[in-house]
């Protein structure tokens, strides 16, 4: 069976970790441990006494938690039967707004501008691995998990012109810590321990002996350097992006043929890092979904609960509401 994650590690992979080329970034490009690192970095820099900052009520509890911890208030936006921001529910008071891209679900950044002229824009990538740069700032995730699955890491690129926040930006990362020896072996250790925990031969009995544990949406934030074996795994698999972007395109075109049927509605991002099902009853579409060999996640499902921890009031997002009980997620990365 297809595991919901693609989680994998491979010898090549490991060799690059310690002996490929590191990446080197581009003009207003910063190489971090997390996008949210990003987020944070982002907000400090434009809103330094901080201020109210819009985030989509159905998102990870990671993008609300990076919000707080820039000393923000995070203040709820819905979204749209397609998963965009519902750009008519903006509020005009907001200092900032994170627009997140879910599953690669390109949001429309100039329609957001008109609304709010002056706000400052944070496009959140972390799913939309390929699409471009917009607004004041971006940011990707390349974490295992994601796309490309990589390993702890994010990327933070600051808007062109990059005066305005360039300078900040520059003195603010020159101040986070890098990585030590014993913590680049730490952290390659952990990625070949979840890379087997999601093999064939160990992935399914290590599933059901998991323990269910809720997650805590206020974290703190530990904001670092990208590792240096990162660098060099992404150096040696940007090459490849285009041609992975296209085999996802072409396993979620298949997949939507296979079982067209089975939901009530499909939608895709552009890069198809998930193909996302609608259904009144996502818990029946999962198990028909197992029976084919391909495990499915009902992603964000806690959403409302991670939001009511900040802060969230009832009724505020009904559209958001309501997906985090219709959707599930199916994934991409392998060929059926």
């Amino acid at each position: 069976m297809i595991p919901r994650l693609d989680i994998r590690f491979p010898l090549r992979r490991q060799w690059q970790y310690w002996c490929g080329k590191e990446y080197e970034p581009r003009e207003g490009e910063y190489l971090l441990n997390h996008a949210r690192t990003g987020i944070i970095m982002a907000l400090r820099v434009a809103l330094p006494a901080g201020g109210r900052v819009g985030v989509v009520a159905y998102n990870c509890h990671t993008v609300v938690n990076a919000v707080a911890n820039a000393g923000c208030k995070p203040v709820f936006i819905d979204i749209t039967e397609e998963l965009k921001i519902n750009v008519t529910t903006i509020p005009f008071d907001l200092d900032a707004i994170v627009v997140t891209n879910l599953f690669g679900i390109r949001n429309e950044v100039e329609a957001i501008r008109k609304r709010c002229p002056k706000v400052v824009i944070i496009v959140d990538n972390a799913h939309g691995y390929g699409l471009p740069a917009e607004g004041d700032f971006t940011v990707y995730s390349i974490n295992q998990g994601k796309f490309p699955a990589l390993g702890e890491g994010g990327i933070l690129v600051v808007g062109n012109p990059p005066s305005m926040f360039g300078k900040k930006i520059e003195d603010m990362y020159s101040q986070l810590p890098s990585y030590g020896g014993v913590a680049q072996v730490k952290l390659f250790c952990s990625m070949l321990i979840k890379a087997i925990a999601y093999s064939k031969m160990v992935y399914w009995f290590a599933r059901l002996c998991k323990a269910k544990s809720r997650v805590n949406p206020r974290q703190s934030v530990k904001m670092q350097k990208m590792a240096q074996g990162i660098t060099r795994l992404y150096n040696a698999w940007l090459p490849t992006a285009n041609s992975e972007i296209e085999k996802q395109r072409i396993n979620a075109a298949f997949i939507r043929q296979q079982f067209g049927s089975l939901a009530d509605n499909w939608i895709i991002g552009e890069n198809a890092f998930m193909l996302v099902a609608m259904a009144q009853n996502p818990e029946k579409l999962k198990a028909q979904f197992a029976e084919s060999g391909i495990e499915t996640e009902t992603h964000f499902k806690h959403a409302i609960d991670w939001a009511n921890e900040f802060g969230y009031i009832s009724g505020t997002c009904p559209e958001a509401e309501k997906k985090t009980k219709q959707l599930i997620m199916i994934p991409t990365y392998k060929t059926i």
